[in-house]
């Protein structure tokens, strides 16, 4: 690899950092209309250009950060395959639920940015795709329609509720119990 290409990833990777580290600081301060580029671009300490090098815009900034939250969701979800899940759930839930303490700072600012339902929305789609695709035929939740869409429904909205409550009461468990907790209500309410 170029070492100056590798410098080069480093230090967008820095940038890109500073700058969602100063947005999620001012999304905690105010809502996303009132915030400005130069504001953004000072509290990060880079100039405007580089902020446009990387977003059109403040709002395509607050998409690309979510979406590489969800990617994140998304690349743990996929290191489990059926196979692997048939030994039990809990180490899925777990990875998923540590996920949230982990960027707290960015879910609170993004719940409080805009409607609280996009992100979360956009996080039951994901579960719910999965469970779908590749989780398919692993538990048998779906069975005869409606019923079996119905408790993927419930399955699905629990979870993410799940979460919502767990964010919402400062994580006063940790990721492990909490994930035992899901693991207990799903598997029951599947069987």
């Amino acid at each position: 690899m170029d070492t100056g290409r590798a410098a080069g990833d480093r230090r967008v990777r820095r940038t890109k950092a500073r700058l969602r580290e100063a947005f999620t600081a001012l999304l905690g301060e105010k809502p996303l209309e009132e915030i400005t580029v130069r504001e953004l671009a000072d509290r990060a300490d880079v100039n405007r250009g580089t902020f446009y090098a990387h977003y059109r815009d403040i709002y395509d900034m607050l998409e690309q950060v979510e979406q590489e939250l969800l990617d994140e969701f998304a690349a743990v979800v996929d290191r489990y395959p059926a196979q692997e899940l048939k030994k039990g759930i809990r180490p899925v839930l777990e990875e998923v639920f540590a996920l949230i303490p982990k960027n707290a700072g960015l879910c609170a600012a993004l719940l409080e940015s805009r409607n609280e339902w996009r992100l979360f929305q956009r996080l039951s789609d994901l579960l719910w795709e999965r469970c779908l695709g590749v989780w398919k035929g692993l538990y048998p939740i779906m069975g005869e329609a409606p019923e079996g869409r119905y408790r993927m429904e419930f399955l699905v909205a629990g979870t993410v509720g799940l979460l919502r409550g767990w964010m919402a009461r400062g994580f006063a468990e940790d990721a492990g119990t909490l994930a035992a907790l899901a693991e207990r209500l799903i598997l029951s309410g599947i069987r």
